[in-house]
């Protein structure tokens, strides 16, 4: 699809769509931060085990694996926009829904619903970037919109957690918001003009000949060690490190668990600037390098200032490796293969999501908790020194 913002448009109109890609990426970080904190109150409420009300996260998380490539299959062929915005109603409508219904399968359900739409908006948030956008441009709003995942991830598990004390429920009727944004989108987003002309088997044929399978491969591993290592050593490991090694409340753990974002968010809106000293590669050798440097600092030390910093080193290792793929896979896809190409890196995302929390608890329920994260920051560390060599030539043999 080519249909840049660089042709004669209004910086209102520009600011707008920003505006709609930024509050549509908000929108899908809600899924999972938003009802974390209330699982708790949402087991209370409807008498199950711990385990049963965990399905909550997973029904959301597991569709996106194994659909998300078909809706980016769709929007190539129909429009991003046209998938966009009836996804934006979609997860308004099945999350809010959840407030009426009278059975936890019923719930469950809507939740797989909801997940699918919300892999679908992640997915196309980043496609459209990289379609009306070009060069450092790009870059720039690439890590806005990674840092804007920063502030979600940090800020709703509060929120969550506040709006649950009123009552369950009640987090999922800011779901709602989806379908106000799907009204905007509607009004303001344009339809990048499409230029693809094989659907099917020939779509996937031309699509392969068109993308260099190498260096693609190479980012898609990268995006899984990403989420694999967020979601399985920062946000499941670590919280039961301060707790059993620290003592910490709920509260401290959740303000901790928050410091990550805060310099996640520094470094990727500063990812255009980094990629102008620094190629892809070594930008993404080095988040991975920091982020096993930080782990294995969380993993030995028994001091809470040094965790800290430890904290903030996984922050910045994400802030290099998350928007620099991200960016890196949208210059890699041909416009016509943007939406099928970015719909992969969902979809490796959401598995490196699921997959992240059970691996590494069984790991822990072998080693424990501390020699884990030791483990994986170790691993972080030669993946990245390894990578390095890998993504280059990859991206030598483009």
């Amino acid at each position: 699809m080519r249909s840049r913002l660089s042709s004669p448009r209004t910086d209102t109109q520009r600011s707008r769509t920003v505006l709609v890609i930024f509050a549509s990426t908000l929108v899908s970080v809600m899924g999972v931060s938003l009802i974390s904190p209330a699982l708790p109150t949402i087991q209370a409420a409807w008498n199950i085990s711990p385990s049963q009300a965990s399905l909550l996260i997973s029904a959301f998380t597991l569709p996106g694996v194994v659909f998300t490539p078909f809706v980016g299959l769709i929007a190539d062929r129909i429009g991003r926009k046209r998938v966009l915005v009836p996804s934006l109603f979609l997860f308004g409508v099945s999350g809010s829904a959840v407030v009426f219904v009278d059975g936890f399968t019923t719930i469950l359900g809507l939740r797989v619903v909801q997940g699918t739409a919300g892999s679908a908006i992640m997915s196309l948030t980043v496609t459209l970037l990289g379609d009306l956008f070009s060069g450092e441009r790009q870059s720039q709003l690439i890590g806005f919109n990674a840092a804007i995942i920063a502030i979600g991830a940090a800020g709703y598990p509060l929120l969550g957690g506040g709006l649950a004390q009123l009552s369950w429920t009640v987090p999922f009727v800011c779901f709602g918001i989806g379908i106000v944004v799907a009204v905007v989108g509607s009004a303001v987003l344009t339809e990048p003009a499409s230029s693809v002309n094989s659907t099917g088997i020939s779509y996937i044929t031309n699509a392969v000949r068109a993308v260099p399978t190498r260096a693609a491969l190479g980012l898609y591993v990268a995006i899984f060690g990403i989420f694999f290592i967020l979601y399985g050593a920062q946000l499941t490991v670590v919280p039961f490190i301060l707790d059993e090694s620290y003592g910490l409340s709920s509260g401290a753990i959740g303000l901790l668990l928050g410091l990550p974002a805060v310099t996640m968010g520094m470094t990727s809106s500063q990812s255009s600037r980094l990629i102008r000293h620094l190629s892809p590669p070594r930008l993404i050798t080095l988040g991975f390098v920091t982020y096993g440097v930080g782990m294995s600092l969380a993993a030995i030390t028994s001091s809470i200032p040094v965790l800290v910093g430890a904290l903030f080193l996984f922050g910045i290792g994400q802030g290099f490796a998350e928007p620099i793929t991200d960016t890196a896979l949208n210059r890699l896809a041909p416009d016509a293969f943007r939406g099928g190409v970015m719909s992969i890196r969902t979809s490796v995302l959401q598995f490196g999501t699921t997959l992240g929390p059970p691996v590494f608890v069984a790991i822990a329920s072998i080693v424990g908790y501390a020699d884990t994260l030791l483990i994986a920051g170790i691993a972080a560390l030669a993946f990245g020194v390894s990578g390095y060599g890998f993504l280059t030539l990859s991206r030598q043999s483009r």
